[in-house]
């Protein structure tokens, strides 16, 4: 049997799994203003060419590589500088009778191609006839004249010239400018998921693990790090030739190396250290402690010491320019600056916890994805899953103020559910998953989120046949394999069909009905209720399972209830619902103290789910927001943190008329306000400092008239002798742009320009996109298209400026339409310029704003090529905007306007009884 706790855990742990910015880190985005009721865009990838095999075959088998790389970085290196030269051996066993040698390769230009007979020297070589990679599967297909035999040992032999870009993927380059104002220029890796073929031929697919022996030549005056440990560094001149010790078997994606002036902090064996530029040095403390405390957590968990896994050293290294969040390389963890370095004054609480649960994520990958690799990428969830149910509960137990446990709920669970309950999810395990297109897809919150509630290459039956020793449920193989196999969840439905007796329906839960999902699927449901006069919120055992050949389960219970809540601790994926009157009954409990007792997950889960039923229709919004009335007595992190994204969805599709939900939005929260203020004090907890955060953001936003007074006694002052508190400086920053004016914006960029430490940069430059005068947002727009600010930086920089502020949507896809050709450029490609399109048009919500997208697609068709198609789902996402405005939008608006007479109603009767006390007060003076 099972116990809770354990049932808790594995339930959690799954759906974290399954819920996800590669490495991926939408999540791991800015968290002021992020709005979980829209899908990172990036998620909706371009499809390839139907039919195209982009898989190699299983003939032959690489077991090493032994890679021989010279960079070229310096000025001196004139002609050559941003290339370098590559050798490689890579030892093959033939599986299956071929005359074909099958692998990949990416602009890679080879002076040398031949396959060798004898392992022996000399070396038995046979040039291949030359071949060109398929420019779309990256395949190459070198056809022999004679078959190899099967079970025989060959080498493969290559020497190749390559480019070191600027596109954050292969061997590229990354600069940044150093203490004297010069600019420094490292070479770094990132590999995941098919970018090794650019470094080196190879066959680059996670089930094709081998071992790999690494040399860099380098100049005297740079370094060398790899995912070993230096077996050697032999001095050729002013040059020297780095040899690093053999890997474990491992996936090719794994594989990093970095060439570089950086400096490492380490301890005193070197088996653990951090990397960066040198001066971030002191930026690397944080890290280099709460990694090493992190990484003994997560070997006790496991029973297995990562120092035993086969690699006895693990760096973590600050990459300047780096195009995920954070890579899990063994022993070479690579990460943004602004996710493994903190300063105390220059770092917010929210942005320390990201920190360290990053890297909490990217070491548990060490054991689930380089230990235990998926076989292919349609089970990403079996790496991703993991590595994310970790980054919150290893986290918790070095960092226990942050409370990640209940954070979970609302970061990650509550997110992914807007997303697996849209026709275009993909359940956690897809064996339609080939293309480039579709490997990206696979990265999503999906694979992240809802992975981590429920390890040699593996498939999700291996781990499902480990799950049911622990387990004493006879459908365990039927609940696990429908949980990873289905699309979406379900909603429950409890309706109290009188105060003893409990009916119990499911149905599969649609944002829309008729979006060409299957709405007959049914779930293996978990149950877990408790009832008023029980309040038993702690067990979190199942009373029972649903199945889906159940009909409607009736349970009789022991006493006359009033309410019943479901899916205590929200320890099962699912939505629930209720009737009418249990709704009612809900509510007024909301209303008593201290919510009768109703914990603050549980009542984040009731606030989500009455936002996410109206908006699928499923209960009426006028339904919705009477419940949601009871938030003028909430003053807890969770349950804002789901309303104001509950909010958000809302809030944008008012446009810019929003003058009756500011008002709406300041009565309700008042209380909270009132509670927080500016100022923290030693009685704060971590998710009283992070609410403060969200109210006031808010606040200030909807025009609290104090709230920006105060913003703007604190931004007035000397930023650098008098910096603003440190939580609750973006909110000061960005209320200060939004109200500010040209001297404002020169007086924060000039702030930005001069910072040192990442996480500050980052986040000034979210702050600066809250402009709201039409002149400054021109303004950032150029800044955006500059090469002041960092690629990987800008598409969040863009959201920002048309995140802030509904009145500057239209201005910034104008300025994009003005400015195609350098926005293009600017962001990359047409494929990241088409995401950034489709994150302008998700706020479009206008008739007029749609003709205008289409106009712009029917123009620019041609021009974005393949990328073309996630213009096509720009215009399916208005086209969705205008149809729930339709339908829905009045009800809304309807509804702030009566709250907003009722308040005014209020106001002035409170305003004649103020002027009637005066008028008895006076009468009294005079008489005396």
């Amino acid at each position: 049997m099972i116990s809770n706790r354990m049932y808790f855990t594995l339930e959690v742990g799954v759906i974290l799994i399954i819920c996800s910015s590669l490495a991926i880190f939408a999540q791991f985005e800015n968290k002021k203003g992020t709005d979980l009721n829209y899908i990172p865009y990036g998620e909706f990838m371009e499809k390839d060419s139907p039919g195209i095999n982009y898989r190699l075959p299983d003939d032959i088998r690489p077991d090493h590589y032994d890679i021989n790389l010279r960079p070229y970085l310096l000025e001196s290196d004139k002609e050559n500088r941003f290339t370098f030269d590559g050798e490689v051996f890579i030892n093959i066993t033939v599986l299956k009778r071929t005359n074909k040698i099958v692998l990949h390769s990416k602009n890679l230009k080879f002076s040398k191609s031949e396959y060798c007979e004898d392992i022996n020297e000399p070396l038995n070589c046979t040039s291949f006839a030359e071949a060109d990679p398929d420019n779309k599967t990256d395949i190459v297909t070198y056809i022999l004249s004679k078959e190899l035999q099967v079970n025989s040992v060959y080498i493969l032999h290559f020497k190749y010239k390559g480019s070191m870009d600027n596109d954050m993927h292969g061997f590229y380059r990354s600069s940044y400018t150093n203490s004297k104002n010069e600019t420094e220029w490292l070479g770094t890796t990132q590999f995941q998921t098919n970018h090794a073929r650019r470094a080196f031929p190879s066959f680059d697919e996670p089930k094709f693990k081998s071992t790999f022996k690494v040399t860099i030549t380098r100049h005297k005056s740079m370094k060398t790090a790899s995912n070993t440990n230096m077996l050697r560094a032999a001095n050729v001149g002013d040059y020297y030739e780095d040899e690093y010790e053999t890997t474990p078997i491992m996936s090719t994606y794994l594989l990093a190396f970095i060439v570089s002036r950086f400096t490492e902090r380490t301890d005193d064996n070197g088996s653990f250290g951090i990397l960066a530029r040198p001066d971030y040095y002191a930026q690397t403390e944080y890290s280099f402690v709460v990694g090493q405390e992190i990484l003994e957590i997560l070997d006790k968990y496991f029973d297995l010491p990562f120092y035993t896994l086969g690699i006895d050293k693990m760096q973590m290294a600050a990459i300047p320019d780096f195009s995920a969040g954070a890579m899990e390389n063994w022993g070479l963890l690579t990460y943004r600056e602004r996710l493994l370095l903190y300063t105390e004054e220059g770092t917010t609480l929210h942005v320390k916890q990201q920190i360290a649960a990053v890297i909490a994520h990217e070491q548990a990958h060490q054991w689930f994805g380089n230990l235990v690799t998926c076989d292919w990428w349609s089970y990403a969830w079996l790496n991703e899953g993991f590595a994310r149910y970790f980054q919150y509960f290893a986290t918790d137990k070095v960092e226990e103020e942050f409370e990640l446990d209940k954070q979970f709920v609302t970061e990650q669970i509550q997110s992914v559910m807007v997303k697996d309950s849209m026709n275009d999810t993909n359940p956690l395990s897809d064996e339609n998953t080939n293309t480039p297109s579709d490997l990206n897809r696979m990265f999503n919150s999906i694979s992240y989120n809802k992975g981590a509630t429920r390890y040699q290459n593996t498939i999700p039956q291996n781990l499902f046949d480990t799950w049911k020793k622990y387990m004493d449920d006879d459908e365990a193989d039927d609940f696990f394999l429908k949980f990873t196999t289905q699309v979406g969840y379900p909603v429950i439905t409890f309706n109290l069909t009188s105060p003893k007796t409990l009916e119990i329906s499911q149905k599969r839960f649609l944002l829309k009905d008729n979006d060409g999902s299957d709405p007959t699927l049914r779930y293996v449901v978990p149950i877990t209720y408790t009832t008023d006069s029980e309040k038993d919120f702690n067990n979190t055992q199942p009373k029972f399972f649903i199945r889906p050949v159940d009909a409607n389960k009736i349970v009789e219970l022991n006493d006359n209830v009033s309410w019943v809540i479901g899916n205590i601790q929200v320890t099962g994926y699912y939505r629930m619902n209720y009737d009418e009157k249990t709704w009612h009954k809900i509510h007024h409990a909301l209303f008593e103290d201290h919510w009768s007792n109703i914990p603050d997950v549980n009542r984040a889960q009731i606030v989500d789910d009455l936002f996410n039923l109206a908006r699928s229709g499923t209960i009426s919004y006028d339904l919705a927001l009477d419940v949601l009335e009871y938030l003028e007595t909430e003053t807890d992190y969770l349950p804002w943190f789901a309303a104001l994204n509950g909010y958000s969805f809302l809030a944008v599709r008012l446009g810019t008329d929003t003058s009756n939900f500011a008002s709406y939005f300041l009565h309700l929260s008042d209380r909270a306000y009132r509670k927080l203020g500016f100022e923290e004090n030693q009685n704060d907890t971590t998710l009283d400092i992070y609410n403060r955060e969200q109210i006031l953001n808010w606040s200030c936003k909807y025009g609290n008239k104090e709230c920006i007074e105060k913003i703007k006694g604190y931004f007035g002052k000397d930023l650098i002798r008098n910096p603003v508190p440190i939580n609750i400086r973006a909110i000061v920053y960005c209320a200060a742009m939004r109200e500010g004016d040209n001297q404002d914006f020169d007086k924060l960029f000039d702030k930005y320009l001069s910072e040192t430490a990442a996480t500050e940069k980052t986040l000034i430059l979210n702050s600066l996109g809250c402009v709201k005068d039409n002149g400054l947002v021109n303004r950032y727009f150029d800044v955006i298209m500059s090469n002041e600010i960092r690629r990987q930086d800008k598409s969040s920089a863009l959201a920002s400026l048309y995140n802030e502020n509904n009145e500057n949507v239209e201005v910034v896809f104008d300025l994009i339409d003005s400015n195609l050709n350098q926005f293009v450029a600017a962001m990359g490609g047409y494929s990241a310029a088409a995401t950034s399109i489709t994150g302008i048009a998700s706020r479009f919500t206008e008739k007029s704003q749609e003709e205008k997208l289409k106009n712009f697609n029917a123009r620019h068709r041609t021009e974005f090529g393949d990328a073309a198609t996630t213009l096509d789902i720009a215009e399916k996402i208005v086209a969705e905007n205008l149809e729930w405005a339709e339908n829905k939008l009045n009800t809304f608006k309807n509804y702030l306007e009566s709250r907003s007479k009722s308040t005014s109603t209020r106001n002035s009767a409170n305003t004649i009884i103020i002027y009637i006390l005066g008028a008895f007060a006076l009468i009294a003076l005079l008489k005396t």
